[in-house]
């Protein structure tokens, strides 16, 4: 708890010292109104950021709280995601979602919600580093103990040297577009798959066509 409140403490006084500081500038009155417009602008980046910052913080402590009082029950992972996956077939940037599967049963032990919120976060992320009109491939693959979620993208990549970091509190390397991303929803989406006594992680696996950032999700199969 001590370490979230220091997070969110330097998260918020970032934009909050930005906008004391173009404030203290306009009431002064002492700049043209070119320099007045630009501070507004910038004033505004600052309310964006800030409320985006304060619905995800809302999320993330509720979620921690959520995923430990959550139902859990058996259903078919394959199953699921071709119901959920529909809610994307129409999207800004004609994504296209390429889901793959080997047809055979994949029954998991989770929680529907908590689970689509994970793909939720995902697929957001994906789209929005990729270019319009490309695809995102979600592959899942058994093994004799675990279904294997990959979701690959043909957007820009992440470094595998950043494999852990991008899984921390307010991480974010959309430094041109931090108005939107608070960099919470890969660490949310890491404390649920962990719940369910799975894995998520940057993978260095490769499929043909989708060189982007890749992730890959590792869930029990129920016995």
């Amino acid at each position: 708890i001590e370490n979230f409140a220091s997070d969110v403490s330097h998260e918020l006084k970032n934009p909050i010292t930005s906008l004391k500081s173009s404030n203290e500038l306009l009431i002064q009155n002492k700049i043209n109104q070119d320099q007045k417009n630009l501070l507004l602008k910038n004033m505004q980046k600052d309310i964006v950021r800030m409320n985006s910052l304060v619905t995800d913080i809302s999320s993330y402590t509720l979620t921690q709280v959520e995923i430990t009082d959550e139902l859990f029950y058996e259903f078919d992972l394959v199953a699921f995601l071709k119901e959920f996956l529909q809610s994307y077939n129409d999207n800004k940037k004609s994504i296209k979602i390429n889901f793959k599967h080997n047809q055979t049963i994949s029954k998991i032990y989770a929680n529907k919600d908590k689970l689509a919120q994970v793909f939720i976060n995902l697929i957001d992320n994906s789209m929005s580093h990729s270019p319009n009109n490309s695809e995102i491939l979600i592959d899942i693959k058994n093994t004799n103990e675990s279904a294997i979620i990959y979701i690959a993208d043909q957007g820009e990549g992440i470094p595998m040297n950043l494999k852990d970091k991008i899984f921390e509190r307010f991480y974010t390397d959309r430094s041109s577009n931090q108005t939107k991303h608070t960099g919470l929803g890969l660490s949310i989406s890491k404390k649920i798959v962990e719940n369910f006594s799975g894995s998520i992680k940057l993978s260095n696996v490769k499929f043909k066509q989708y060189f982007g950032a890749c992730f890959e999700i590792n869930l029990p199969l129920k016995d």
